[in-house]
């Protein structure tokens, strides 16, 4: 596998990951459950990353530590 190849991999995992996790809180229970746990867990890293790619906060941040 290639380099591209796998950064086309890495920066689809996390977008194709949660929305299987919301196509399974959307499912009956169990599923549901087990969904909406995960997004309990998930969603606050996705909020972390956003904020370091976005402004610069956090271990995400593109910028150099001081």
């Amino acid at each position: 596998m290639t380099d591209e190849n796998r950064s086309l991999i890495a920066k689809l995992l996390v977008p194709v990951g949660t929305l299987y996790l919301v196509s399974l809180a959307l499912q009956p229970p169990p599923a549901r459950w087990v969904g909406l746990g995960c997004l309990a867990v998930v969603v606050p890293l996705l909020v972390a990353r956003a904020l370091g790619t976005v402004a610069g906060i956090g271990p995400w941040a593109d910028g150099e530590a001081d």
